[in-house]
């Protein structure tokens, strides 16, 4: 047994009975291969990496392997999901050096810790195309002894800093330009981004939508509704249990890596339901559904929400998700021939381990079933209900890291409280203070990222509860936000600058957008233009979650301010405006004795109409005048956005 048996990181635990003499990142490691004068050898991955596992069985447990290792590297092995500033350093010098990234992460350092050399899976011998981790460590070990200066002179350290753009303009040509520049690498044929593997890219999604949003062209929000149809058919969403597999090895969404994670599924999440406020479109409303139904079934603990759940099942990469024929006829019975059908089992492409990946065709489901699309989505429903009862019944469930991590919680109660998932929400925020940890239960202090999402639930949580000691909260964090402050936009505080969307939204894009909605409700003292103009100026689908908020600036953050008389009439007025599609708006319901911290122009109306719950939108300097109907809010909004 290595010394990683008492970790709290899953990843770490599950490497403890590995032949590698593991340690955890640490100064204590670094100290000591700099006394013994070793190569150092880092492992970065997670729980629900499906390569990662396949290393550690195949590669790392290989004795011959293992020995070269101990006799010769201080051998490192890291979790991303607990140490994401340290896995996005090593990500972006690894692929400066060698081209990858992803994971597992394989990364060679000299005793000094600088990294000379990098890559991602290597098999124990040459296959899978790949050069056999054992010729590669003997090969290095060569250099190292008889050339050891090629190694010194092209090492990397750590502490460099990732070069930022210059400053940028925010105004509409950078909109424009991010925009045409984001269609170019859209594919038209299947959606999402790039023509290969695909990853979802919500941020991307969003800013599509407010794209045709701010300006009346359609395109953006045409883009966004076929990537958006294309996951929800495909195979990279569990078509049975509901919510998204991380990424998928094909440019047609079909066959995924199977892992489940939840910030994939909290962005998911919102970037389904925000669709669906501004389309109406019942096929967006039950991905929402069924991705919330998942999170609510697999992954709810006593806590709040684990992390992920793996992508195999005893042994078998996606057999808890994939199916035969036989399975179906076995679960549906008469029903069989037409699951059959929908699910596309007889199409060609998706066979995992000699087994089918499920998808469906809306279209061709309109052909067998009915033109109407609720009666199709309630089939479907049905169908998958019962096929996950069989599934639950006669398949193990793959291994749940159930670690409470901060950051991702808190973005998946962002979320729950703009789509009204209010006691969802409040049970992970239940012990949110100023101080914020990796972890909901405490521990190590939090990074960047968990800030900013801390910042941004809270927030949320004030919009929908109106509870003052939300707002007051949100005013702590912000405090605590700005201490991340750098010369470059937010940073951790080793010094690194966060990079861009990876494709999850970026830790600088979570607290732009934080910043810019407590904006909205208190008079704050950072100049987040000039921040933002410095951070925009890459490639967009990079920083399409700050671009987001670069257009929000440019075309006007609404603030609806309702103010409740206690006549039953607010509420109403409340939820419209909370269910109202707006690229960036903040909801404010008050009472009477909050108003003096309103902005003066705003404070001034509030006298009018007195004793009657009334509404006021604000977008810049312009509010509007008191709105009574509910249905006005909508049409308003819309207006303002034209």
């Amino acid at each position: 047994m290595n010394g990683l048996a008492n970790s709290e990181s899953l990843y770490l635990r599950e490497a403890s009975n590995q032949p590698v003499n593991w340690l955890p990142w640490s100064k204590d490691a670094f100290e000591k291969a700099k006394k013994e004068n070793k190569l150092i050898l880092v492992d970065v991955g997670a729980a629900w990496c499906h390569w990662c596992h396949v290393m550690d069985e195949e590669t790392y447990s290989n004795q011959e392997i293992a020995k070269i290792i101990n006799e010769n590297f201080i051998a490192i092995k890291v979790d991303r999901d607990e140490m994401p500033e340290v896995d996005r350093k090593l990500q972006l010098i690894v692929s400066e050096i060698s081209g990858e990234s992803g994971w597992p992460l394989t990364v060679f350092m000299t005793p000094e810790g600088n990294v000379f050399f990098g890559g991602t899976f290597f098999p124990p011998e040459d296959s899978y195309g790949r050069i056999g981790f054992k010729r590669l460590l003997n090969e290095i070990l060569r250099i190292w002894n008889t050339e050891r200066d090629k190694i010194l002179n092209s090492a990397i350290p750590l502490s460099i800093k990732v070069k930022t753009e210059n400053e940028g303009q925010l105004n509409k040509d950078l909109i424009e330009s991010s925009f045409s520049l984001l269609t170019s690498a859209y594919d038209l044929e299947y959606g999402g981004l790039g023509k290969s593997m695909k990853f979802p890219h919500p941020k991307v999604d969003e800013f599509m939508l407010a794209y045709s949003a701010w300006t009346g062209d359609d395109l953006g929000k045409k883009l966004n509704n076929f990537t958006l149809i294309k996951m929800f058919e495909g195979g990279i969403f569990d078509q049975v249990g509901g919510g998204f597999h991380r990424y998928t090895t094909d440019r047609e969404w079909i066959t995924p890596h199977f892992e489940k994670l939840l910030i994939d599924n909290a962005e998911l999440l919102e970037d389904y339901y925000v669709t669906y406020l501004a389309t109406g479109k019942v096929e967006f409303l039950e991905a929402y559904n069924l991705t919330y139904e998942f999170i609510k079934r697999d992954l709810e603990n006593s806590i709040a929400f684990s992390n992920s759940i793996d992508a195999d099942s005893d042994g078998i990469e996606g057999g808890y998700y994939t199916w035969t024929e036989e399975e179906i006829k076995d679960a549906l019975g008469q029903e069989a021939e037409l699951a059959i059908k929908l699910f596309g089992l007889r199409k060609e492409g998706g066979v995992v381990e000699g087994r089918k990946v499920l998808r469906v065709d809306l279209a061709e489901a309109k052909k067998l079933i009915n033109t109407d699309i609720n009666i199709i989505l309630q089939k479907l429903r049905d169908l998958r209900r019962r096929m996950l009862e069989y599934r639950q019944k006669n398949r193990k469930m793959p291994r749940v890291d159930t670690n409470s991590y901060s950051y991702p919680n808190y973005r998946l109660a962002e979320v729950l409280f703009q789509s009204l998932k209010i006691d969802d929400g409040l049970k992970i925020i239940k012990n949110l203070t100023p101080t914020v940890s990796r972890r909901l239960t405490g521990g190590k202090e939090g990074l960047l990222e968990d800030y900013a999402s801390a910042l941004l639930a809270s927030i949320s949580a004030y919009e929908v509860t109106a509870d003052e000691r939300y707002y007051s909260l949100s005013l702590e964090l912000y405090n605590k936000l700005k201490d991340f402050l750098g010369a470059d936009g937010f940073e951790e505080p080793n010094g690194e600058l966060p990079y861009g969307d990876m494709p999850n939204e970026s830790a600088n894009s979570l607290a732009v957008r934080g910043i810019l909605k407590l904006s909205m409700l208190y008079k704050i003292d950072i100049e987040i233009e000039k921040i933002l103009s410095k951070l925009v100026n890459s490639d967009p689908s990079f920083v399409s979650g700050l671009l987001l908020s670069a257009g929000s600036i440019i075309n006007g953050i609404a603030h609806v301010v309702i103010v409740d008389e206690k006549d039953d009439k607010a509420e109403d007025l409340h939820k419209e405006a909370m269910t109202t599609y707006y690229p960036l708006k903040v909801v404010e319901k008050i009472s009477d004795d909050i108003k003096d911290r309103l902005d003066s122009t705003l404070r001034s109306m509030l006298n009018d109409n007195r004793g009657k719950s009334r509404a006021y939108i604000c977008i810049g300097n312009t509010c509007s005048m008191p709105i009574f109907d509910k249905e006005k809010i909508k049409l308003l909004l819309k207006t303002k956005l034209s």
